[in-house]
């Protein structure tokens, strides 16, 4: 995790239980209760999920969610095979930064034994912030 850059890589990285931040699932469940579940009750199994690089996350039950990482947009799809048409949740602007925040200081409280992780995450968080910071102070026409 060198890069100060945000991207869909890394939160591949933090979501995937395989990855050498040795987090095990603590980032997912994270995702699930500061990114999705603040917006959509959603079942989902934590700890069967399998990520594959392009952001798709399916449990052993079937259910899946779908990340989709733009530029100042973060979308998610979720499918419960409950109901025939999948649940979309959208966060654009500022939102999609405060909840990328949350999620972000979420994993860092996690990461007190780890103080290199923990540098990077806040390292992410503080680059986040600082896009706040201009966006409010030199607004884009």
């Amino acid at each position: 995790m060198a890069s100060k850059t945000f991207n869909t890589a890394i939160i591949a990285r933090l979501l995937s239980h395989e990855d050498e931040h040795g987090m095990g699932r603590v980032f997912m469940y994270a995702f699930l209760n500061e990114v999705i579940r603040q917006k959509r009750p959603f079942p989902f199994d934590c700890e069967s999920a399998q990520v594959s690089s392009d952001l798709l996350i399916v449990d052993n039950q079937g259910r899946s969610i779908t990340v989709k990482h733009r530029h100042n947009r973060l979308s998610l799809t979720l499918n419960d095979q409950q109901s025939e048409i999948p649940a979309l949740i959208e966060y654009k602007g500022e939102a999609y930064r405060l909840v990328l925040l949350d999620w972000l200081a979420a994993c860092i409280r996690y990461t007190s034994l780890q103080p290199e992780l923990r540098k990077e995450l806040t390292g992410y968080a503080q680059s986040i912030q600082r896009r706040i910071w201009f966006t409010k102070v030199l607004p884009v026409h």
